[in-house]
């Protein structure tokens, strides 16, 4: 009787983008892609179960990966769904690069203190034109959601209460 067993790295599955950056590797201008890796056991070729895995930022040109830290997963999530909001067009270019630049201050560095990627601002697709010409009266949504910024990394407003006005200027 022969039986075959095997354990190893299973496949790896592309999430789809996360945010843009600079490769350390090749230095291309790109979307990292989140990528998840499985490790399985199998009898006959035939996945069992699962024993751990990794979770990588990749770059699709080159493939050079970096090792997503324990904990931050969901800040991967986070920013592929906000990335995908943004490539839909629903949320607007100053928003979005706001939320890009904390994404990378949260996870861009390593142990060592160097900064690994950085988002650089030419990867972005170029804004849309505005819905209509005429000019708006008091400051732009863009503005409002800065100022808003601002005054919370001023410690002037605490999170809930930037949320709370970041949802009414969205809303408003």
């Amino acid at each position: 009787m022969v039986l075959i067993m095997g354990w190893g790295g299973g496949q790896a599955k592309d999430l789809g983008p996360v945010a843009p950056a600079t490769c350390p590797n090749c230095h291309n201008a790109v979307y990292l892609h989140h990528v998840r890796s499985n490790k399985q056991f199998s009898l006959y070729f035939v996945p069992l179960a699962s024993y751990g895995g990794n979770e990588y930022l990749a770059c699709p040109i080159c493939q050079h990966a970096m090792q997503v830290p324990p904990g931050q997963q969901e800040r991967i999530v986070n920013m592929r769904a906000a990335t995908a909001s943004f490539r839909q067009g629903h949320v607007p270019e100053a928003y979005y690069l706001q939320t890009v630049e904390a994404f990378w201050r949260a996870i861009g560095v390593n142990p060592s203190g160097q900064q690994v990627l950085h988002g650089p601002a030419d990867v972005l697709p170029p804004p849309a034109p505005p819905a209509d010409d005429t000019a708006s009266e008091g400051p732009s949504l863009a503005e409002q959601l800065h100022n808003l910024g601002e005054l919370r990394q001023q410690g002037v407003l605490t999170d809930e209460e930037f949320t709370a006005a970041k949802k009414r200027v969205l809303e408003g």
